[in-house]
């Protein structure tokens, strides 16, 4: 599935070109699916890396340790649904690494069922995690400025009427970090914020799909629409994702499908508002 409006920027992943070395970066969700293949591409460029995560996931946290002995790798158990507790975690971690130069807001759910946790987790975790991120990052409180990368979806962008609360979420991750993509927060802060937009990839979401819909009479739809995705591998999408890095563009929102990066372009629908403004 590939938006209109967007067009390819790469035939195949590149290796990212840009130094990570001496950076201090925040993976949410990071012990596993997408969030693990990020924070081990983030430690294999040379990037120190601050995992925050409900889940555990001791066999990899030790691996991760293991081949990266000379990097900090920090691991931080956290419900990012919890704003106290996530503000908590980014003061820790910025007494710990000095600053914060990257955040890469990984962390979501798939229950369709469970709506409010879906809202908490999905969208309100991206905020959480965002707006906590921003008083260690930004030029305007002592930081140094930096990126944060809000890990939307595909679905986001064109409606699924499978997954319609996924969906909203989705779609709230776009506008919300699209708005903080202003020109004049960047000019005061120095951070730059970007969507990325991944279709149908293999991660945990897909166990037992069919049971967290909301509407199980499309069950049997369900399963073909899954069966006919084109789907990518978490490390296909964790190197586009620090291709993305690499492109450092304030704003941007890219749709991640077949191991590529398409740009897209969002065009103004609300012709009164510059008038208004």
């Amino acid at each position: 599935m590939k938006p209109q409006g967007i067009h390819p920027t790469t035939t195949n992943i590149s290796q990212p070109k840009m130094s990570f070395r001496g950076k201090n970066a925040v993976v949410t969700g990071g012990a596993g699916g997408i969030g693990l293949q990020v924070s081990k591409q983030l430690l294999a460029a040379g990037a120190a890396v601050a995992i925050i995560d409900l889940q555990d996931n001791l066999e990899e946290f030790v691996k991760l340790r293991a081949a990266h002995p000379t990097q900090s790798v920090m691991i931080v158990k956290m419900d990012v649904a919890n704003k106290k507790g996530v503000e908590a975690t980014y003061e820790e971690i910025a007494k710990t690494f000095g600053n914060i130069d990257i955040v890469v807001n990984v962390a979501g759910i798939f229950n369709d069922k469970d709506v409010q946790r879906t809202l908490l987790v999905n969208l309100g975790g991206i905020i959480n995690s965002t707006l906590s991120a921003l008083p260690y990052m930004g030029k305007d409180n002592g930081g140094k400025g930096g990126i944060v990368v809000n890990m939307s979806s595909v679905v986001g962008l064109d409606p699924m009427f499978i997954i319609p609360v996924y969906g909203a979420t989705k779609a709230g991750i776009i506008n919300f970090t699209r708005c903080l993509a202003n020109e004049k927060y960047y000019l005061r802060s120095g951070i730059k914020f970007v969507t990325v937009c991944p279709g149908a990839t293999m991660t945990d979401m897909f166990t037992n799909f069919t049971e967290k819909i909301i509407f199980p009479e499309t069950s049997d739809e369900t399963y073909r629409i899954l069966d006919r995705l084109n789907k990518q591998s978490a490390a296909d999408v964790s190197r586009c994702i620090l291709n993305v890095l690499e492109k450092d563009k304030n704003g941007a929102v890219y749709v991640i499908e077949g191991k590529r990066v398409f740009p897209l372009e969002m065009k103004p629908q609300w012709t009164g508002k510059e008038q208004a403004l």
